[in-house]
């Protein structure tokens, strides 16, 4: 063996050629035989934490007993052994096939339908009342059931709420130790008072309907077929500017950045107008911050038919509810807070929001807009559009993706001679949300696996979040079933039902800032639930060291077509826009997230409309509910992996090949920004990454040969011994080195954080990845130095590289101490 293979870690001067991008499998089919007997034998690592004899732990052969005969019923049916405790609970692939058993289609329908009957926006009565809703769900699913919901719930910040999260939990026999509670944060919300828009001839803009034009009508239509479309909220825009604007109407694209710029080069002025974008393409926050900063006074956005695929009543295919093509009156809600500069609750960025907290003016708050914005339907849109026909310049003269594919509409730059005006009237005030916690105590309680799905919806949320929501209930279910045959997960698992998301991110983010010192010391994994049907393609965001969990999970699910299993195909990065943002992008913790997806065939969803409903869900979105079914196995299990294996599923040596790619496209941007590169030492990045590459595929070796090692000796254990007892002394060295593993496993992903944060959004601390600056939604990886390159065409780009190698070089030393 070559001594670079000896010494994967590289002094960070030493030059060496970018070395092959190996192929790496998971360990979990090894660890899944000896998980019987690590999990018990942990507890005495844990217990006799201030020495390594077996000496200072008192009475150890009972609990040798219930380890052994737990291995012995879970690895090795065909044997027999008299054991003083006769109980024993299922491990290894009698536990996933029990667990899998348990999700239903016919349970996930009665689910969403009890969550769906009334809107449930943050902060309102029937937020709290389904706050209460799921604490009494899940404490009985879990078999701890609370009688009274109101006595769990505990303002953010008290010592009842910092105890409940921070307090030691480790599993015992004979209680599942199982806690449900939920915890209030104080935050900044807007709820709409009126909204109003019509076009004017320019003398009369400050008189109303009488000399109008045309109003336009900014409800959903109710219809007959769907009994809740007439209850939802108005449509308006979270965190939008309480004011009124006139001005000429702008068509904009999608308002991107690019086209903006584009309107710039030709002469078309946005200042003092009412830019009118239609939805897609970035986060709909940052085409009302970039309309602002080109001097708009106004935003109105529309969801356009081009979103739509093939399933468009152009196409011949009826519209909702009549048909599965967009219902036409369809207004998509939303949130407008710039979430790629900071998520959370406006007045606190980086401090949680605690009832007494200190806020600034509504003004000082710099991640929310200061012009006005309203969500339209496409029919308000062809009015607009008709307004700038044939004023200013022609889509096709713009860009090839300027122009939309409203019917009958032509799409023109404008401006528009007549004048629009628009009322959008809020209410801001500090109001209270829920997030919901349940706690299943583990055997190792500083590795934790945080499992998250949000609960808000803009209304009554069939897709988003309440198919998550219903996933989440099967999941739970799920381990209520395993926790009564007396099983016991290794490490500690948390459910979270997160309030306020759609506001922007909010409930999860102020926990984040709340216990960012207790999360960063326990937490080892997250997993994020939010729609989790929409279509009919399953796809999937993750930290790629995570990424051959959800795979190897989803090849053990039937797809609900009936043909083979389910597979997610590539699984890309994790940008923003869900509740994993504050574990991975500021305090680096490993995430996933999942969902059932439309294509272009699929029928259309009602995105944050009035139309997301129970109805359009068993009609068109899922009818035998058996994409619910199937995703809660995929997501439970990989919930199960993560917390039942010794050895943590987190892939660093498939994490560390997928470094070359994001190094790829930061090159790509180097060349496409025109700056000079030859004084920019993006070799240093390579290096740094084989650096990583090497010391990644030192410890994935380590992983597989320390859990070799292990079953070698319960094997020769339970093969040897007349009383069926492992040797201990063997075993505990092997489970302490198996700790140190799974610490560094864990480091991979904080080593990417940098106080420092990311340039002109210090809230992002995350070097490796983040949501575009100008995109919101998407993510960006290796942002501060890629943007460096494609926002500022190179400058600052020397430092980002500096301090990404630190950072690279940070990871690899703690793979291989």
């Amino acid at each position: 063996m070559d001594a670079d293979e000896k010494q994967p870690f590289l002094d960070t001067h030493e030059q060496h050629e970018a070395v092959g991008r190996p192929r790496t499998r998971v360990v979990s089919a090894t660890v899944r035989f000896v998980t019987a007997v690590v999990f018990l034998a942990v507890t005495f690592v844990l217990i006799c934490s201030s020495s390594l004899t077996w000496s200072s732990c008192a009475e150890p052969s009972d609990v040798l007993e219930r380890m052994h005969h737990t291995l012995w019923t879970a690895a090795l049916p065909s044997h027999s052994c008299k054991m003083h405790n006769t109980h024993a609970a299922p491990f290894g692939e009698r536990l996933e096939r029990m667990f899998l058993a348990v999700p239903s289609a016919k349970s996930a329908r009665a689910a969403l339908k009890r969550y769906t009957k009334v809107h449930h926006i943050a902060g309102e009565r029937a937020d709290y009342t389904s706050a209460l809703r799921t604490i009494r769900e899940w404490s009985t699913l879990l078999g701890a059931p609370v009688s009274k919901p109101e006595s769990v719930i505990y303002d953010a910040g008290t010592p009842e709420s910092q105890d409940r999260h921070r307090r030691h939990r480790v599993a015992r026999h004979d209680d599942t130790g199982v806690e449900v509670w939920a915890d209030t944060y104080s935050v900044w919300l807007d709820q709409p008072v009126s909204a109003a828009l019509w076009l004017a001839p320019p003398s009369i803009t400050d008189d109303p309907e009488p000399l109008a034009t045309w109003v336009a009508d900014l409800h959903e239509a109710v219809l007959k077929d769907d009994p809740t479309s007439g209850k939802g909220m108005p449509p308006f825009h979270g965190f939008s500017h309480s004011g009124r604007a006139s001005g000429n109407v702008v068509y904009a694209g999608l308002g991107r950045r690019e086209d903006f710029r584009r309107l710039e080069e030709l002469g078309v002025d946005i200042r003092d107008k009412i830019v009118l974008v239609r939805y897609g393409g970035l986060f709909r926050g940052l085409k009302v911050r970039l309309a602002q900063e080109y001097g708009a006074v106004g935003v109105l956005i529309y969801s356009d038919p081009l979103e739509d695929g093939e399933v468009t009543e152009a196409n011949g295919v009826a519209h909702y509810p009549h048909g599965p093509a967009r219902q036409p009156t369809s207004i998509q809600r939303g949130s407008v807070q710039a979430l790629s500069f900071y998520p959370g609750d406006p007045a606190t960025p980086g401090k949680p929001s605690y009832r007494n907290a200190t806020r600034p003016n509504l003004e000082d708050a710099d991640s929310i807009p200061r012009i006005p914005s309203l969500p339209i339907s496409y029919p308000n849109a062809k009015r607009l559009l008709d307004s700038i026909a044939n004023h200013g310049i022609h889509a096709s003269k713009v860009s090839s993706d300027f122009a939309g594919s409203v019917p009958g509409a032509d799409y023109w730059t404008g401006p528009s001679t007549e004048i629009a005006t628009m009322i959008n009237e809020m209410d801001m005030k500090t109001r209270d949300i829920w997030n919901v916690y349940a706690v299943i105590p583990g055997q190792i309680d500083d590795e934790r696996v945080y499992v998250g799905n949000h609960r808000d919806a803009w209304t009554f949320g069939a897709v988003d979040p309440s198919s998550g929501s219903a996933v989440m209930h099967e999941v739970i279910r799920a381990f209520g079933t395993l926790l009564r045959t007396g099983w016991r997960p290794m490490r500690t698992i948390v459910f979270a039902s997160w309030d306020a998301e759609e506001y922007g991110l909010v409930g999860s983010t102020e926990f984040g800032e709340d216990f960012a010192d207790m999360l960063v010391e326990k937490a080892a994994i997250y997993h994020n639930l939010d729609v989790a049907v929409a279509g009919s393609r399953l796809e999937g965001r993750a930290s790629p060291s995570l990424a051959p969990l959800m795979h190897s999970a989803a090849a053990l699910v039937p797809h609900p077509n009936g043909t083979g299993t389910l597979e997610f195909g590539e699984i890309n990065a994790l940008g923003s826009g869900s509740d994993f943002t504050v574990f991975l992008q500021r305090l680096g913790i490993a995430a996933t997230d999942m969902s059932f997806r439309a294509t272009h065939r699929d029928p259309v969803y009602h995105y944050h409309s009035n139309y997301d409903s129970f109805h359009w869900m068993e009609t068109y979105g899922d009818p035998d509910f058996t994409r619910h079914e199937a995703l809660a196995r995929v997501y439970g299990l990989s919930v199960l992996r993560s917390a039942t294996p010794a050895v943590l599923p987190i892939d660093v040596a498939h994490y560390a090949t997928e470094l070359y790619n994001y190094l790829d496209k930061v090159q790509a941007a180097a060349d496409a920004s025109g700056a000079d590169l030859s004084e920019i030492p993006l070799s240093q990045v390579r290096l740094a990454i084989d650096r990583v590459v090497r010391a990644a595929a030192f410890v994935h070796q380590d992983a597989v040969s320390t859990v070799q090692q292990l079953d070698q000796i319960v094997s020769t254990s339970v093969h040897t011994r007349s009383r069926c007892t492992p040797n201990t002394p063997e075993i505990l060295p092997v489970l302490s080195h198996i700790r140190r593993i799974n610490n560094r496993l864990i480091a991979f992903e904080q080593g990417f954080i940098d106080s420092e944060g990311l340039s002109g959004r210090e809230w992002y601390r995350h070097l490796g990845v983040a949501p575009g600056r100008w995109l919101g939604y998407g993510a960006t990886t290796f942002p501060g130095l890629l943007e460096s390159f494609s926002l500022d065409g190179g400058e600052g780009a020397e430092h980002e590289i500096e301090r990404l190698v630190q950072a690279l070089d940070r990871i690899a030393q703690q793979l291989v101490l």
